[in-house]
């Protein structure tokens, strides 16, 4: 049996180490009003550089605090980048989101029966930029749903 070896896309993932915090802005959605907020990411290198964690901490204006574990990793069969993710609204990840890299933008996308989450990182020395778009139900195009800009405290 051959054992998954660390390659270019492990190698990419480290552009996230660090500390960040920034703010977001945020579309109206099922979930919650449109509003802005503050968070902090860290993300950190772990399992001998097979996985990169995630903890995430957003605190909205009105109070309201979400918070998210994340775990990306790159399937071995097929060279694509995974995110599984859990969070406090208590949803379990049916299945990662998968994706590639686009030039220096991690570009992954998300299918659950709730709906598609297409997420765009782009980490860029001190700055980690975060867009999400969604396409929910029976909607038929994406629409913005969160616009984010971090920057790294320390790495």
């Amino acid at each position: 049996m051959d054992m998954p070896t660390l390659g270019p896309a492990h190698d990419a993932l480290k552009a996230f180490a660090g500390d960040w915090t920034g703010t977001e802005e945020l579309a109206a959605s099922p979930w919650a009003p449109a509003s802005t907020a503050r968070a902090e990411c860290r993300y950190r290198s772990e399992l001998n550089g097979f996985a990169l964690v995630q903890d995430y901490r957003q605190l909205r204006d009105d109070g309201t605090e979400f918070l998210g574990h994340n775990i990306f990793t790159v399937d071995p069969h097929t060279g694509e980048t995974l995110w599984y993710g859990f969070d406090s609204y208590g949803y379990p990840p049916e299945s990662p989101a998968r994706g590639d890299w686009s030039g220096a933008t991690l570009v992954l996308e998300k299918q659950t029966a709730r709906g598609v989450a297409r997420h765009r990182l782009t980490p860029d020395g001190a700055t980690l930029t975060h867009e999400i778009d969604i396409r929910l139900g029976e909607d038929g195009e994406f629409s913005a749903f969160l616009r984010a800009r971090y920057t790294r405290e320390n790495r």
